[in-house]
């Protein structure tokens, strides 16, 4: 089994050359232009880069010669896809013209991948990904023990209620922590695959809201919408991680410090939600729920910003196209 590199920046085109390549028997790694797969790439190092031509950020044919620069990945054949370029590019192992015959392409394929030295056994696996496992089985011990103890102290007579809901809530904390970091982990890795479907914006962001508020009733969160429905291309569960993360840490920031404004928008172009907090500028980091959000917008083609002002709270915007 090999690892294998698909790049191109139309959906459905990208689907079946994935698939193909499963069938085959071999792992995928997908990426949407040339310049996401140059990164999966250096992270990834695949036996078999497969790429199309014509892609935003960096072409196919710009993506070879990256790869071909390389001193680690130079070395990688790539089997470049074009209907533009007549007999394709000595920059790539091999070459086919768009459109071609599937059986032609798992022939290259194999072809290709025959000529490659097979990896060595456990290098399926990024050491980031094994890390997060190792980080993830680790903190199951400990927390499966402070859970005992926690619902042992909940039945005391005399106990600080006070100190079993912090107590509560930071173990809490440490599993979603642990979720996080191997959440982290696959997209790093490119192991995360959307399924996008058309719908309305609104009632996702709304139950997002309604359940950040249920736990914490003593901050006050203001959500303005659209009266008319936004609907967006995204992946349901993955949009409600990315709004659980902006809100998480939104009232995180402005516990005690006034409102969160959470305001839906939306254009011809664009959906927006911004999630403002009146909280003070942190100079630490905000944690790997915003890495994952922001990750999560880019895959659906999006972006996640934040402007902030000392004493002034700070906004972060996050932009879906409507296509």
């Amino acid at each position: 089994m090999s690892l294998v590199l698909v790049a191109d920046d139309e959906p459905a085109v990208l689907e079946v050359l994935s698939h193909v390549v499963e069938d085959l028997g071999h792992d995928v790694l997908c990426a949407r232009d040339g310049e996401e797969a140059f990164g999966l790439a250096k992270i990834r190092r695949p036996q078999l880069v497969v790429t199309d031509h014509v892609m935003p950020r960096l072409s196919g044919l710009e993506l070879c010669r990256r790869l071909r620069g390389d001193e680690v990945l130079k070395s990688v054949p790539v089997i470049l896809l074009s209907g533009v370029l007549p007999h394709g590019a000595p920059e790539a192992s091999a070459f086919l013209h768009k459109p071609f015959e599937i059986n032609d392409f798992e022939a290259l394929i194999r072809q290709s991948l025959a000529q490659v030295p097979p990896p060595p056994a456990g290098a399926e696996a990024l050491p980031v990904e094994q890390l997060s496992h190792w980080v993830a089985q680790t903190l199951q011990g400990p927390l499966a023990v402070a859970r005992e103890q926690l619902q042992r102290l909940n039945g005391a007579l005399q106990v600080d209620r006070q100190a079993l809901i912090t107590l509560g809530a930071q173990l809490r904390s440490l599993e979603f922590a642990g979720r996080n970091v191997q959440e982290a982990a696959r997209l790093a890795s490119g192991n995360v695959m959307l399924q996008r479907v058309p719908v309305d914006l609104t009632p996702c962001l709304r139950l997002a809201v309604e359940a950040c508020q249920a736990e914490r009733p003593d901050l006050s969160v203001r959500l303005t919408v659209p009266g008319e429905p936004v609907v967006v291309r995204y992946d349901p569960e993955r949009i409600h991680q990315v709004f659980d993360a902006l809100l998480a840490n939104a009232l995180q920031r402005g516990a005690g410090q006034g409102e969160v404004r959470v305001e839906l928008s939306v254009s011809n172009t664009m959906a927006s939600v911004r999630v403002r907090d009146e909280g003070p500028e942190r100079k630490e980091g905000e944690g790997l729920g915003l890495y994952i959000a922001s990750e999560l917008a880019r895959l659906h083609g999006g972006a996640l910003s934040v402007e902030s002002h000392p004493g002034k709270g700070a906004t972060f915007s996050l932009l879906l196209p409507r296509d």
